[in-house]
């Protein structure tokens, strides 16, 4: 047999050893990669539920008290300790005979719930010094007529704060208070107030009014 043949069978020999062992090494199992742990779930708590917050309980409202209309509820306390110094009572005139009646002429007579009240030593004695204050709820419609009735009658008109006077100013032959006026009405945005001098109505106030 010739040299070239012999390597010629050589050569196919080497190349099979080569092909088999390549084909052996991709048949090796290949080691599996680590599979990954499972990512653990976490599992949310139940949010706790808030308490039920008691429902406040309604507190009653005050009962409103309906204050009436007396001479002592009228007037001041200034005025009240003036005349309980004096062992001066009170007593009411309206409707009587005796006494004023400065609401009866307004335009629509004299308001519902009008008070005249009389202050002196003793009813039953002769009025020698007393004093008269009087005090009525009024309605603007009706306070308005009533004013313009007193201006039109020769009743000074006087804006103040706490309301509008109407008075008679140096009237002939009336005594007057020190700044000249006599029988004065007061007029605020619920009642009108009267005394026979301006001076005094100052000691007159509504029912719910303090002081």
């Amino acid at each position: 047999m010739s040299t070239k043949r012999l390597w010629l069978i050589a050569g196919s020999a080497v190349a099979a050893v080569v092909a088999l062992v390549l084909l052996a090494g991709f048949l090796v199992p290949q080691s599996s990669e680590a599979e990954p742990s499972p990512t653990p779930t976490m599992t949310a708590s139940a949010a706790p539920s808030p308490s039920a917050t008691p429902a406040a309980s309604a507190t009653p409202s005050p009962t409103a008290t309906t204050v009436v209309a007396t001479c002592e509820t009228t007037s001041t306390d200034a005025f009240r300790a003036m005349m309980a110094a004096n062992g001066w009572v009170s007593w009411e005139t309206q409707g009587q005979l005796v006494g004023p009646r400065p609401f009866d002429g307004f335009p629509n007579g004299s308001p519902r719930g009008a008070l005249v009240c009389r202050w002196g030593a003793d009813p039953g004695l002769a009025p020698d010094d007393i004093i008269d204050l009087a005090w009525a709820p009024i309605d603007p419609e009706n306070a308005v007529a009533a004013m313009q009735q007193l201006e039109a009658s020769g009743y000074t008109r006087i804006d103040a704060p706490e309301g509008v006077y109407l008075a008679l100013k140096d009237p002939a032959g009336i005594p007057v208070d020190a700044e000249g006026y006599a029988d004065t009405y007061l007029f605020t945005q619920r009642d009108v107030r009267w005394a026979v001098f301006k001076a005094y109505t100052a000691s007159i106030k509504s029912p719910t009014e303090g002081g």
